[in-house]
């Protein structure tokens, strides 16, 4: 009788050892953090932007424009705008986005151009030479969305534009000069001509008369 007493407070204290952990332990894991911790919001799958009017490799003259393109499972609205499904276009030249930058906020410069009006196009002018482009799509606090909502990275060259002054030249090529036909004024011997030819007239016409006279006085001679 007292062995088996023994053997029953030995199991007891066993027992309540053990009991106290595996009731410390979970049922089930810990579910992972939601994408909203992070701030990014959910997108639809197959989601992605694109630039409508460039593709990779083409050559542009500055300023040119950018159209932006989205898929129609999505919408574009003003930032600050927290819908579903809903965001604002980012243009990244000459840039990517780390892993990390996906998560936050997208800052805003010369590399990172927010379209917070809802704009779904824009002019870009840059430097002649090659140049990247890439369009995101963020939220309502200006995170990009998870999974990502963006277009492929594109290599654009840039051409430099024409001389202003070679083209205002082109515009205005001198005009060859009108010739003038310039009349010769009437030489002053065409008018004295007349005066010269009236007096030899009158001059013939006096010996004429002379001869007639002598003439004549010759005849009466005669006949005296």
């Amino acid at each position: 009788m007292f062995k088996f007493s023994t053997g029953v407070i030995i199991a007891a204290t066993i027992a309540a050892a053990i009991g106290p952990s595996f009731a410390q332990q979970p049922s089930t894991a810990p579910a992972a953090p939601a994408a909203s911790d992070t701030g990014q919001s959910p997108a639809p799958a197959g989601a992605h932007t694109y630039i409508i009017n460039l593709k990779n490799g083409d050559t542009v003259t500055s300023p040119f424009k950018v159209q932006f393109g989205l898929t129609s499972n999505m919408g574009v609205a003003p930032a600050g705008v927290d819908k579903e499904n809903v965001g604002h276009h980012h243009l990244l030249i000459d840039t990517t986005l780390t892993a990390e930058e996906m998560t936050q906020p997208l800052i805003s410069d010369a590399q990172h151009i927010h379209f917070g009006k809802g704009q779904t196009e824009t002019t870009v002018t840059l430097p002649p030479g090659k140049h990247t482009l890439q369009l995101v799509l963020a939220n309502w606090t200006h995170i990009p969305f998870n999974p990502p909502v963006q277009s492929e990275v594109i290599t654009i060259t840039v051409k430099a534009a024409a001389e202003p002054v070679a083209a205002a030249e082109i515009k205005t090529a001198p005009k060859e000069p009108t010739k003038q036909v310039t009349k010769e004024a009437p030489k002053e011997a065409s008018k004295d001509a007349p005066k010269e030819v009236s007096k030899e007239v009158k001059a013939t016409h006096r010996r004429h008369h002379h001869h007639r006279r002598h003439h004549h006085h010759r005849e009466q001679y005669l006949h005296t």
